[in-house]
């Protein structure tokens, strides 16, 4: 296939999207929204979406005949139309030239931004940025750059988001044109691609309802990152297959748990104290237990930890650091069970999402 820009009336147009896994079923459901003769490319960013995760969900979820055909996205891939070109975790690209995508040195924390970036760089007014359903801000760093050459800016209403901290993020970071729900999304796209002018008689009410959408979200941002940091605990519990997990935080000499999923037959640890010198978590930061405890009761220094409303078979706990180096807390998980087949590699993804918190609660300035 030649490159597009051979033909003499290439008009270079792209539509970037950003995303996290956690956020897989909204891109799911927006391709499946964009037919197979959709006229400009995709390209496609979730942050912790490796290749092989793509390959195992994608026969799973981008069902639809007609649909977008959907590839991974590769060094020196040219661009066509009617493809959504997916990009990996383990291979991060940005846009080298118009419609072509290559593999540099990265210029900012998150490869979403980056892109984003450079597709503004090579397409202009040409691009149209979106941001759907994630944990974290990646994208609104992105679409700034989107609106300083007049590009168009989408992202999905947070308040159907499963995970608003994206769509959040962007709202509150960069004046965003469109935040529409996400069953409508397909359609806006094809028409901000095939008959933009139709749009602008609608303009007045749909800068009203992003106005409106900003104010609420603003209002609410510290309630989203709860909502978020029980997202990621949810995820945690689930990944780990654990009965709980939870967030502790010192108050003053007592160690007070501030976030929690619910526990066996709903029980919440959400609330609770007991002095620091008595808490697990507490033991792990000073280095007198280990991080990683598959039977619990087999450590004597454990036995005079206080009496919970269930037996603790297995417990793990990391610290969650900021950026200027203070403790937010600790991410810790239990199982009423003894877990023999705990091992370090549970422990490395504990880590990763202490980091997901961390960040979190760096960008909202909640210190």
């Amino acid at each position: 296939m030649t490159h597009p820009s051979a033909d003499p009336d290439f008009d270079p147009r792209v539509i970037v999207v950003a995303g996290s896994i956690e956020g897989l079923d909204a891109l799911a459901r927006l391709i499946n929204q964009l037919p197979s003769t959709f006229p400009i490319p995709v390209v496609v960013h979730l942050h912790g979406l490796s290749g092989r995760s793509i390959a195992r969900l994608a026969a799973l979820r981008w069902r639809s005949p007609s649909r977008l055909e959907v590839v991974f996205a590769r060094d020196g891939e040219i661009l066509h139309p009617g493809f959504a070109y997916v990009i990996p975790l383990e291979n991060p690209l940005i846009f080298v030239g118009a419609d072509v995508l290559g593999s540099v040195a990265r210029t900012s924390r998150s490869d979403v931004d980056d892109l984003f970036a450079s597709a503004a760089r090579w397409y202009r007014s040409g691009v149209i940025g979106v941001v759907l359903s994630g944990l974290g801000s990646d994208g609104t760093q992105g679409l700034r750059a989107i609106t300083r050459v007049d590009g168009i800016r989408v992202v999905q209403s947070p308040f159907e988001a499963s995970f608003p901290s994206m769509p959040t993020n962007a709202l509150i970071g960069d004046d965003v044109q469109y935040a529409v729900m996400l069953d409508q999304m397909g359609k806006l796209l094809t028409d901000l691609v095939t008959d933009r002018e139709s749009l602008e008689v609608a303009a007045t009410e749909v800068h009203a309802e992003v106005a409106r959408q900003v104010l609420v979200v603003a209002a609410s941002l510290t309630g989203s990152l709860d909502r978020s940091i029980e997202d990621i605990l949810r995820i945690v519990r689930n990944d780990l297959v654990m009965d709980i997990a939870f967030v502790t935080q010192q108050a003053g000499d007592d160690v007070v748990v501030s976030h929690s999923t619910p526990g066996p037959d709903g029980m919440r640890l959400q609330g609770m104290s007991h002095p620091g010198h008595q808490s697990l978590c507490q033991r792990v930061l000073d280095g007198r237990l280990p991080a990683v405890m598959p039977d619990v009761e087999a450590l004597r220094s454990t036995h005079d930890v206080p009496v919970l409303p269930m037996t603790i078979g297995a417990y793990m706990a990391t610290p969650v650091w900021l950026n200027n180096g203070t403790l937010y807390g600790m991410l810790c998980c239990l199982n009423v069970a003894v877990s023999r087949a705990m091992d370090q590699r549970h422990y490395l993804r504990l880590q990763m999402s202490a980091r997901q918190i961390a960040r979190l609660v760096n960008e909202t300035g909640d210190e």
